[in-house]
């Protein structure tokens, strides 16, 4: 302990002795006992307070409000960790979605460092996109974040995704207890894909914490192989004459080069024939 700290001990306690040594006493001593009853109570009760405003003042808390409940969850311990994450925890793309956005990665307290789609199809495992298109023969997209924080917070978290022609096609939110660090988020809904999605361009996903938009990300979309084939079948389940000149050249692709040969051959014996007529 420094000097001020010892100074302030001994004067609790002889604030305590002399509290103690005036109630003892009260009965026999009369004003007297009671006057240093009440000195001993001023020196504990002053030394107090300095103490507790100390205290307050040497190990500030940093402290998020991220939603009216904020105070049921704070900080245990005095530590408070740096706003800005270590660059091996932060997604590039995930920091141009703040950008986009409108706010500085470097100032925001609740700051993505991760952002993206999950894709389902069937009974395969979710994959997980970022910055590859996707796929528009997946079944469900179902999109997530991951927040990172300097403490614990209370906050409502909304998922809004719309389609190539600006139309909102995905909505949800719903309240979180986040925690101090990385908080992965992803609602629990999923957005089922089908060919009437407006896919032709970029997507956009936006994320916002208690209505303020905290990530704007854009993902697109690459043509599946069936669903190509089936925008060249019309209505009578005949192909387009598109795809008949294309499988053609494939045919003619696959010729060997004796049929080749021996149609030129029969090219060249044809002015022959005719020759010989005359």
């Amino acid at each position: 302990m420094n000097d001020s700290q010892n100074r302030r001990f001994i004067e609790i306690m002889i604030g305590v002795f002399l509290l103690l040594a005036g109630l003892s006493s009260i009965a026999n001593a009369g004003f007297f006992a009671l006057i240093l009853a009440g000195l001993g109570f001023w020196l504990v009760s002053r030394n107090f307070r300095g103490t507790r405003e100390f205290l307050q003042s040497s190990s500030p808390r940093q402290r998020f409000d991220f939603g009216d409940d904020a105070d049921d969850y704070e900080d245990d311990e005095d530590t408070v960790i740096a706003v800005q994450p270590r660059a091996d925890q932060v997604y590039p793309h995930a920091l141009d979605s703040v950008r986009r956005a409108g706010l500085d990665p470097t100032t925001i307290h609740v700051l993505p460092v991760d952002i993206g789609v999950m894709t389902f199809s069937g009974d395969n495992v979710p994959v997980i996109h970022r910055n590859i298109p996707v796929m528009d023969d997946v079944d469900y997209i179902q999109p997530f974040v991951q927040l990172r924080l300097p403490t614990r917070a209370v906050g409502r978290i909304r998922f809004e995704m719309l389609d190539s022609d600006g139309e909102t096609v995905f909505v949800h939110e719903n309240d979180h207890k986040l925690q101090k660090g990385l908080n992965l988020i992803s609602p629990s809904a999923r957005l089922p894909i089908h060919d009437q999605l407006a896919t032709a361009k970029d997507w956009l996903l936006r994320v916002s914490a208690d209505g303020v938009e905290i990530a704007e990300h854009r993902f697109n979309w690459q043509e599946s192989t069936s669903k190509a084939m089936r925008r060249h079948i019309n209505a009578d389940g005949e192909l387009s004459n598109e795809v008949r000149a294309m499988m053609a050249e494939n045919r003619l692709g696959k010729m060997s080069l004796d049929e080749l040969l021996s149609e030129q051959d029969e090219d060249d014996q044809a002015p022959q024939r005719g020759t010989a007529k005359r």
